[in-house]
């Protein structure tokens, strides 16, 4: 499994880079809610087209996920699923009624609830992205804790979490076989040249 990322904050704080480039391309950011929006689903495109998705007859499955700063896609083989989130503090309550009673002890019982909160989530939406369901499978999920442990498989599935921005961000992959991810770290310039 491929995995290609960036770090986009400095897009965010400064946009010209990818104005320019959109120019360039004869794209135009209208139909975009807000101009964060269109960095997150433009550097998503990016990430895809270098991955290689989408070539002919490549039979790979694709993920893409973002939050915050960070964009990340993965490419692999078998069906596979990716998430990722930016570890922050919700103004709102953590939604608790997603996890089951042995999930929500175990984040309770971490030295950082918050991560693990978070660690819980990404592996769930991974999984269900992986089986191609919706958010409203998440409630139907099995347990990804039994016995006080958070599972790494769950039927013939694997999850995992990658070393990407690991202080600020979660991300994890759930995909049909366990391994390593061959991880490449773009810059903005990479994505959107000048």
């Amino acid at each position: 499994m491929r995995v290609f990322w960036c770090d986009i904050r400095p897009l965010l704080a400064q946009p010209g880079p990818l104005i320019r480039w959109c120019s360039k391309q004869g794209l135009s950011l209208d139909a975009y809610l807000c101009l964060d929006d269109a960095v997150r689903h433009l550097a998503g495109l990016q990430l895809r087209r270098l991955a290689g998705a989408g070539a002919p007859h490549s039979g790979d499955s694709i993920s893409i996920s973002h939050s915050g700063g960070l964009v990340v896609c993965a490419l692999g083989a078998t069906p596979l699923g990716l998430d990722t989130e930016e570890v922050r503090a919700s103004p709102a309550a953590l939604p608790a009624e997603y996890f089951t009673v042995q999930e929500r002890r175990w984040i309770n019982l971490q030295p950082q609830p918050l991560r693990a909160f978070f660690r819980l989530w990404t592996r769930k939406e991974s999984l269900i992205k992986a089986e191609g369901s919706g958010l409203s499978r998440m409630l139907s999920l099995p347990s990804l804790v039994e016995k006080g442990i958070l599972l790494e498989q769950v039927g013939p599935v694997f999850l995992w979490e990658l070393p990407i921005l690991p202080q600020r961000y979660v991300t994890s992959v759930c995909a049909g076989q366990p391994g390593q991810a061959d991880l490449h770290a773009l810059s903005v310039h990479q994505l959107f040249p000048a």
